[in-house]
């Protein structure tokens, strides 16, 4: 029996079960200047004041240095970094050169106005920044996984306290304000009746902040198997919400591929079924299911379940397996014969004893993680998936051919084998990966 709350929530169309994290493209401007910066053996702007406690979160430091998003990153990119990282990334939501999170960590903002308030928003700031990408998570699971109503004002007059370093971060309430340090996350300043009103009551805003230091990524962990060893997880159940069906199905493809290498290029596993239960919702999609571009009173939990995208795994027959094993096999003999015929005609080093050409890898790439031809491949375990890069299909190419280490060689071998599968799968997409060893 759902509570008397619930039943309210459920029945008005000003209320949700959800809140949205927004996405935004990456700006200069919403950084924090390097001047502030209080550790130089840190890697970036901390997540914590106590550089003790903020040391743990080195390794993030060095992956952002590995996939270092650029200063203008779309939302899109900014999503996708979302999804490899596993975990939504704490700030201090600087504006104009001043964090406007207070207290000692940083937090992850989040809004509970419905799915047609975010439109509405969006379209209203696009000038701020605001966009139409978004993740939601369940109110109740984000409740009880630390994160709580914003409090918007004091009864006392705002007044921070003298230990600001530089006078700019972290900033903090002096005392007289009545908020403990631990929850001034929640903070967000108020002003009403003097020259300048400032009220963000509208946005609804959620935040959540690692109040008991106990995770070790810089954030809330959503997709991260590791920080969920020894309790449960924190979500059932995620939804990503893009502009476009185009988005949606990159999107998918995204999550798809993730789910099959089972983590990131850095050994950090995913959550596998938090991912399958990660759903992708089109505001296109949502329109034309409409009939128009107005959303009227729409809501998450309003939207039908067919409309929420959860990528496939497409289940094969024997027959197309076993297709596969051979069309395999034939590309590797294709393969091998075109780099024979490179070796045959390839220049020498001086002494004749090698390829006059550099060392390297060439591999043959699907990129379809969503198709017939993948699920084969991993049946037959002839296929890997690489964050980024897509899937590496075993035994074409590799370091050089046989003996010879020759990059050439390498990719004449992937090239002849490439040529196979396009034959004989003619909506799937191949691409050669190269690499100087």
């Amino acid at each position: 029996m759902p509570t008397p709350a619930a039943e309210i929530i459920r029945t008005r169309y000003d209320m949700t079960e959800w809140a949205l994290h927004f996405i935004r493209p990456t700006s200069p401007e919403s950084q924090p200047s390097d001047s502030l910066l209080p550790f130089e053996d840190y890697g970036g702007f901390p997540y914590h004041e106590d550089g003790d406690i903020n040391w743990r979160f080195e390794p993030w430091a060095r992956i952002d240095e590995a996939y270092q998003l650029d200063s203008e990153a779309p939302s899109l990119s900014v999503l996708r970094k979302i999804l490899l990282d596993g975990h939504l990334r704490a700030s201090w939501a600087f504006r104009n050169g001043h964090p406007t999170v207070y207290g000692p960590r940083a937090a992850v903002c989040f809004s509970e106005m419905p799915l047609y308030a975010l439109v509405d928003y969006a379209r209203a700031r696009r000038g701020n920044m605001v966009d139409r990408y978004a993740i939601g998570l369940l109110k109740s699971e984000l409740f009880a996984a630390g994160g709580r109503p914003v409090i918007y004002g004091t009864s006392s007059i705002h007044s921070e306290s003298p230990d600001t370093v530089n006078g700019v971060w972290p900033r903090k309430l002096h005392l007289s304000c009545g908020i403990a340090e631990a929850e001034q996350y929640r903070y967000v300043y108020m002003s009403h009746g003097s020259s300048k009103d400032v009220d963000w009551s509208h946005e609804r805003e959620w935040r959540w902040a690692d109040h008991q230091d106990q995770y070790d990524c810089p954030g809330l962990p959503i997709w991260l198997e590791d920080e969920f060893q020894e309790t449960p997880p924190l979500f059932s159940k995620a939804l990503v919400v893009v502009p476009s069906n185009e988005e949606a199905k990159a999107i998918l493809n995204w999550v798809k591929q993730l789910f099959d290498a089972g983590g990131n290029d850095f050994s950090i596993p995913f959550d596998k079924d938090l991912l399958e239960a990660t759903a992708v919702i089109s505001l296109e999609d949502v329109a034309d299911k409409l009939g128009s571009t107005d959303y009227g009173h729409l809501r998450l939990e309003d939207i039908p379940r067919s409309q929420l995208k959860h990528f496939e795994s497409p289940e094969v027959t024997e027959d197309f397996v076993e297709k596969v094993r051979v069309v395999h096999s034939q590309a590797k003999q294709a393969g091998d014969k075109e780099a024979e015929q490179k070796l045959e005609v390839a220049p020498r080093t001086k002494d004749g004893k090698h390829v006059a050409d550099v060392a390297g890898w060439a591999e043959l790439v699907v990129v379809d993680p969503q198709s017939p031809l993948v699920s084969a491949l991993r049946q037959l375990d002839l296929v890997y998936s690489v964050p980024e890069e897509g899937y590496f299909i075993r035994g074409i190419g590799g370091l050089g051919w046989k003996s010879e280490q020759a990059l050439s060689l390498a990719e004449a071998a992937v090239q002849g084998a490439k040529r196979v599968f396009e034959e004989n799968f003619p909506n799937n997409r191949f691409q050669m990966y190269t690499r100087w060893d």
